[in-house]
């Protein structure tokens, strides 16, 4: 399997803390760990500053290093702030830049025909592969920024043209994605956009793996979330390989032959453990006994649930590796609690070695109609609380979620916030109600400073997005404070696996967050 990743970007950004990669030895130090074998570049100042001066910096970034494929940023041509699209292209070829970054969010241009198609013509004619980037450095929201009508236009427009979107997150638009991708046959998304879950089996299955190109998110991502997804979606070898590097190779081809990079032109080091082994040489994650603090059950209108019935989902579970999880329903987050509810029920029922179930309470309730759905759930056997303030439009830091609280204290059980407000209002929560057993949804860097001072309190995983960032959690809480949560049926689970099989702590720690802090709580 030949790993290309077709978005990177080296030189200091505006986000960069210091440890992530922005020199070309310290990126491919991380590509050997993870075993990637090339990948495509843009200088960071093009894509944050200026193409202009970005464009000519990137041969000094990459020089000398042949893994390193240097890629421009473009703008359109009215600014005459770059050469004329004709020459751009010509110089492309003659300096073997094999692709071109347009960044719309950052550079405030549109992609309709009077502000983009003399660019584009030129590079259609040549088929040039075009990445599209919406995100802006500042000011916008981070996700769901790609202007699909306007895709679907060029693509069209100029059906020669590769067309491919790196955007940092398609969440609530994976409809539209879709409806682009049968309108477009040229037209492929970068894996670091799609985190959820089954995309990659189910784009596969109805459009084929060709429009998926893989990138590790480097060096801003942990490179174990796509590796994960990719290396454990249950697809074809053929599949993954044109998804791994294969696709992408061929677009890139319109200006020569690729230096041929056979398997053993990278000498990877050897594995730091076991876990790590098993994740970059694609070995069967069966029967490894992971725990799941962080399921979901049944369909939504935020995103598309697909393969997400009861036996699919433990199909799933036991190719992950993964034992038992912990689910709660979808339904329940802003539609009909009761409903959900009555689904994980039956579902921790008919299978409690492998659910643990977790009821689902609206926080707009009336606090005796929250109290009497959960001593329903609770006694069909459910054994935790799960509350969403954000998708129910309610104050995290509003007394509902008290009340949620206490009685967890009660009953002595688990109880997750998709978000539980700032440092003070989880120390408060965690001191007074100390039987409660207080997870965070997401991996929340704000919990981390009072866990010293809160015993009862353990961060979930979901989702390790930043570079390094679990190593950074087990630096400041200690291994045995944080849970392995897939986001099961939002996000895949190998997904969520990745950044911990690659992990550089001992694996004992990895294995303490993969199951064994669950397992030990579970049981008390």
């Amino acid at each position: 399997m030949h790993y290309f990743d077709a978005h990177c970007y080296l030189g200091r950004f505006n986000a960069w803390r210091g440890d992530q990669p922005i020199a070309a030895p310290e990126l491919l130090r991380v590509m050997d760990h993870y075993g990637i074998h090339e990948a495509l570049v843009v200088d960071a100042l093009a894509r944050e500053n200026h193409p202009a001066e970005g464009n000519g910096r990137v041969f000094e970034l990459t020089g000398g290093h042949p893994r390193l494929h240097p890629a421009w940023a473009a703008l359109p041509p009215a600014s005459r702030e770059l050469p004329p699209p004709d020459e751009l292209v010509a110089a492309m070829a003659a300096r073997d830049v094999r692709a071109i970054f347009l960044y719309p969010g950052q550079y405030r241009f549109t992609l309709d025909d009077w502000c983009v198609d003399r660019l584009l013509g030129p590079l259609a004619e040549r088929r040039a592969p075009v990445f599209i980037c919406p995100n802006a450095l500042i000011g916008d929201e981070n996700i769901d920024l790609t202007d699909w009508p306007g895709v679907v236009r060029l693509c069209r427009a100029f059906p020669a043209l590769p067309v491919a979107i790196s955007e940092s997150r398609v969440h609530r638009d994976q409809r539209l994605l879709y409806q682009a991708l049968e309108a477009c046959p040229n037209l492929h998304v970068v894996l670091t956009a799609v985190w959820h879950h089954r995309i990659v089996e189910y784009i596969c299955r109805e459009w084929g793996a060709a429009r998926l190109l893989f990138s590790a998110g480097l060096p801003a991502r942990d490179p174990g979330l796509t590796l994960g997804q990719l290396n454990y979606a249950e697809i074809s070898e053929a599949e993954r390989a044109a998804i791994a590097g294969g696709t992408l190779r061929r677009l890139l081809t319109w200006g020569g032959a690729l230096p041929a990079w056979p398997e053993p032109a990278v000498a990877f080091p050897p594995p730091l453990d076991d876990l790590h082994a098993m994740a970059r040489d694609r070995k069967p994650l069966r029967g490894q006994g992971f725990r799941c603090c962080h399921g979901h059950l049944g369909l939504h209108n935020y995103v598309h649930v697909a393969d997400g019935s009861v036996e699919e989902l433990l199909a799933q579970m036991d190719h992950a590796g993964v034992e038992q999880a912990v689910i709660f329903p979808n339904s329940g987050m802003n539609s009909d609690e009761t409903y959900g509810n009555d689904l994980v029920i039956q579902a921790s029922q008919a299978h409690p070695d492998r659910f643990i179930g977790f009821a689902l309470v609206n926080l707009n309730r009336a606090p005796e109609e929250m109290r009497r759905e959960l001593e329903r759930c609770f006694k069909a056997g459910l054994r935790g609380i799960k509350i969403h303030a954000f998708l129910q439009n309610y104050d995290t830091n509003g007394p509902a979620v008290e009340a949620a609280c206490a009685f967890a204290h009660e009953r002595r059980a688990f109880i997750v916030n998709h978000h539980w407000g700032g440092t003070e209002r989880i120390r408060y929560l965690c001191l007074k109600y100390p039987d409660a057993c207080v997870i965070t949804g997401h991996a929340a860097e704000e919990a981390v400073p009072v866990l010293g001072e809160c015993p009862n309190l353990y961060i979930g995983t979901s989702a390790l997005t930043g570079y390094g960032m679990l190593e950074w959690l087990v630096a400041q809480g200690g291994a045995d404070r944080i849970l392995f949560g897939s986001d099961l049926s939002w996000s895949p689970i190998p997904w969520g696996l990745g950044p911990i099989l690659y992990a550089r702590i001992p694996a004992a720690q990895k294995r303490l967050i993969l199951g064994g802090n669950l397992r030990r709580l579970a049981t008390l």
